[in-house]
């Protein structure tokens, strides 16, 4: 009981201690808070989720391909808009690169999970991918 009051103790003081020194500069003064800001990122990024779909059918393929095509088709509109034709179809074959391997891993788990039960790949839960604006 004593060594837990000790603790305690010992506690309360080291927080009473941390507290003061990030309170008061080395010469007594107040010390200001540090207010971190970030710069608004020019990547834009699109995860797709598809636990729900069985991708060892094709109907789950099917489904997966036309979720990741409409989040392509949101993520250029977000990234570069319309206005110019070459740079939306740049970014769209971007986004489709980033997204293809990571569809085919996807796939490529579920049918070895079909045959075998069981599958090396990791198991993912979404397919994330991102453009520059």
């Amino acid at each position: 009981m004593k060594y837990a009051n000790a603790l305690a103790i010992g506690g309360a003081t080291m927080v009473a201690a941390a507290m003061a020194i990030t309170a008061t500069a080395s010469d007594g003064r107040p010390v200001k808070p540090v207010i971190v800001t970030a710069e608004e990122s020019d990547v834009v990024t699109r995860q797709v989720t598809f636990a729900d779909l069985n991708l060892a059918s094709n109907d789950g393929k099917r489904a997966l391909n036309g979720r990741i095509g409409s989040a392509v088709k949101e993520v250029c509109d977000d990234a570069v808009g319309h206005d110019d034709t070459w740079l939306y179809h740049y970014c769209s074959i971007g986004a489709w690169q980033d997204a293809r391997p990571q569809m085919a891993r996807a796939v490529e788990r579920a049918r070895q999970i079909a045959m075998t039960g069981t599958s090396s790949i990791t198991a993912a839960a979404a397919i994330t991918f991102s453009v520059r604006h």
